[in-house]
């Protein structure tokens, strides 16, 4: 990369989209600057302060914010904190409804119960849950009475809500039970045994690991094919990457079948997907069952808490499968965010979510709600394909630069209609 000169490439990148109305005006952002400058971070092409620096000056959609000193690391890990995961498969029948509990969940920030409910009648099509279904009185062990709010949904028609109560404000993790409806649930049992570890990743040459990390990058803000070109031209550009690199073409047709161009990403696949032959794992297992479906309705209370990888620690609340996909509930400490920048070039590291069954299926795991934060971040993580309704195990892979985490879940039991 002698002469190479990043900066300068960037900025004049920046240029050409400004005069072609491509650069960051309004949502959606245009992907090109900041995947062009995270892959030359990647390969020690520029700086991460002088990468930020371009994309903040060619950012038009707002102004220019003040940005931190850059350390390079993710910062100090606070911990997780207060963190119980108590699996309760309680039934609870009203007059109007039945209540079904799964499990309750306390961290440090909320305690939650995960619940469905089944009324007897639909409510009407524009209008909210009984009020009794939509707020609940709960009584901790201690005497402490707090509000249990509902949040969830269901389809129009269906009886069948799913969802969440959240109490405010939140129980004592060492609660031994609760109270709700005239009813007593007691807080003992205990999830699955789950196995954690963590391993180092396997040497790869960066720029390759970056061309794979983009592809997995399941991002539905932005075209993730202008994303994909400009990483692969900055790279070419550098001499990170010869262009007749192999990796190049696979990795293109990769992500021609993960994100269709003009399709809808969620539409199952009219003819069944061929991969490339010359595709690894875990590549070549994840394309051929891509979009596939057919997953068990599974509701698994996991309650796992990792060892620090690149400096994250990763707290596992629960697993929820479904005919569509599996999506797991997580918290990060410190925040991270999932997948590559698609408009600008945070100081916070990324993980990339893999899973992996027994029987030699692949996942990737996409962000959906998200509460982001420097100290700790949290929210959801869905997969696909769908869960293969054959698998007794899954291990939940969050990848890091240099280290990946494993979390390995039993799978076979514990289903909800």
């Amino acid at each position: 990369m002698a002469g190479f000169d990043g900066e300068r490439y960037l900025r004049l990148l920046g240029e050409r989209w400004v005069k072609r109305g491509g650069a960051a005006r309004r949502p959606p952002r245009s992907p090109v600057l900041a995947a062009a400058a995270a892959a030359l971070v990647a390969v020690d092409a520029i700086t991460l302060a002088a990468g930020q620096d371009v994309v903040a000056d060619y950012d038009l959609s707002h102004g220019r914010p003040a940005r931190e000193p850059v350390s390079g690391k993710t910062g100090s890990a606070a911990g997780i904190g207060e963190f119980r995961v108590v699996p309760c498969a309680r039934v609870i029948d009203q007059p109007q409804a039945r209540l079904t509990l799964h499990y309750v969940a306390f961290t440090s920030h909320a305690t939650t119960i995960r619940a469905d409910l089944r009324l007897a009648e639909p409510p009407p099509r524009h209008e909210p849950l009984p009020a009794w279904v939509r707020q609940l009185t709960v009584t901790g062990s201690r005497g402490t009475t707090a509000d249990a709010v509902f949040a969830g949904g269901g389809r129009i028609g269906s009886p069948v809500w799913s969802g969440e109560y959240e109490i405010r404000p939140p129980l004592p993790a060492d609660t031994e039970r609760i109270e709700l409806l005239g009813e007593r649930v007691d807080l003992t049992a205990q999830p699955t045994a789950i196995q954690t570890w963590t391993e180092p990743l396997p040497a790869q040459d960066p720029a390759v690991r970056h061309v794979w990390e983009r592809v997995a990058t399941l991002n539905d803000f932005h075209d993730p094919h202008l994303a994909f070109e400009a990483t692969i031209a900055a790279l070419v550009a550098a001499g990170a990457l010869p262009a007749g690199a192999p990796v190049i073409d696979s990795a293109r047709a990769a992500l021609t079948i993960l994100r269709p161009r003009n399709a809808d990403p969620a539409a199952p696949p009219r003819d069944p997907v061929v991969p490339p032959r010359d595709l690894a794992e875990p590549w070549r297992s994840l394309l051929a069952r891509w979009r596939q479906t057919g997953g068990p309705a599974r509701t698994i209370a996991v309650g796992a808490v990792t060892h620090v990888f690149d400096g994250v620690t990763a707290a596992v609340i629960a697993l929820e499968s479904d005919d569509q996909h599996f999506g797991i509930k997580v918290e990060l400490a410190p925040g991270v965010r999932t997948g590559l920048p698609y408009a600008d070039l945070p100081d916070q590291g990324h993980l990339t979510w893999w899973a992996a069954d027994d029987l030699g299926n692949y996942y990737l795991g996409e962000q959906g709600s998200w509460t982001p934060g420097a100290e700790r971040s949290y929210g959801g993580i869905g997969f696909w394909p769908a869960l293969d309704r054959r698998a007794t195990r899954i291990d939940l892979m969050p990848t890091a630069a240099t280290a990946r985490a494993v979390i390995r879940v039993p799978c076979a039991s514990t289903s909800h209609a």
